[in-house]
């Protein structure tokens, strides 16, 4: 019996893996690419990490959410 994942699936299941990703890695990506040295611009060290780690929090909702079919994308026909 094949296995098989939905389009909502796979992108849902991305999105949360790579949120995730960064959500274990935020100390890396603050220090490391230029949307976390923009980040630490705005916000200061202190609250950088923290908006950072929202912003994967809330990636990883969605993508949960996305990946269970709780959210449907817009289909354009």
């Amino acid at each position: 019996m094949p296995f098989h994942l939905s389009e909502n699936e796979l992108i849902g299941g991305t999105v949360l893996i790579l949120s995730l990703w960064g959500l274990i890695k935020d100390q890396w990506f603050l220090a490391n690419t230029r949307k976390g040295q923009r980040l630490l611009e705005w916000f200061g060290p202190g609250r950088a990490i923290w908006v950072l780690r929202l912003i994967f929090l809330i990636g990883i909702i969605f993508g949960a959410l996305l990946a269970t079919g709780l959210i449907q994308p817009i289909q354009w026909e």
